[in-house]
């Protein structure tokens, strides 16, 4: 099993929410449930799910944004899942390198809690996002770069392929939201 090591910061009324809400166990399966898709779905044991304390987002984002961490087994195997909350007005265009920044510091925490151990856990990014317009940027790190030149010969091996799930709740209808807000209000108490 995953050893967890806790990274945080000053909490923030949003934060405390997102997390007081989703590192119960049984919210962050329904959100993985609602959002993942079902072959991913059914290689996560999502009974072994367990939040892993801290934040690895940085100091200057933390009023726009929130994480949570699980580790989790898939296939059988240790892997983590990162919940990445963005609170903001405004869509981040550069949020596939924050996002490779963060697992980075998820997968570095890792090696120094388990020395050289291979192979790393994998790391299954998720964003949720809530604007008034919805996400409207890329959601793959390979889309920060120039097409041409990633796709020239040889160049796009060199390129991190890769790509956050997103829950972008401002394009549900407020039937949905409200659906699966239902499913959490029961133990919501402020």
């Amino acid at each position: 099993m995953l050893a967890c090591r806790r990274l945080s910061g000053p909490p923030t009324p949003h934060d405390a929410l997102f997390k007081r809400t989703f590192s119960d166990p049984e919210h962050a399966r329904a959100e993985l449930r609602a959002v993942l898709p079902p072959a991913l779905l059914a290689r996560l044991d999502l009974a072994t799910l367990r939040p892993c304390p801290g934040s690895f987002v940085d100091a200057a984002l933390a009023s726009a944004h929130s994480d949570l961490l699980f580790a989790v087994e898939l296939r059988g195997k240790p892997a983590f899942v990162y919940l990445l909350f963005e609170h903001q007005s405004t869509v981040d265009a550069l949020m596939p390198l924050r996002i490779l920044g963060y697992m980075v510091r998820v997968l570095l925490q890792h090696a120094a809690q388990e020395g050289e151990a291979l192979p790393l856990p994998v790391v299954v990014p998720l964003v949720l996002h809530h604007s008034e317009t919805g996400w409207t940027a890329p959601t793959r790190f390979e889309a920060l770069f120039d097409p041409d030149l990633v796709d020239a010969d040889g160049l796009g091996e060199l390129v991190p392929r890769f790509r956050f799930m997103l829950d972008d709740l401002s394009r549900l209808p407020d039937e949905a939201l409200w659906g699966r807000a239902m499913g959490l209000v029961p133990s919501l108490t402020l």
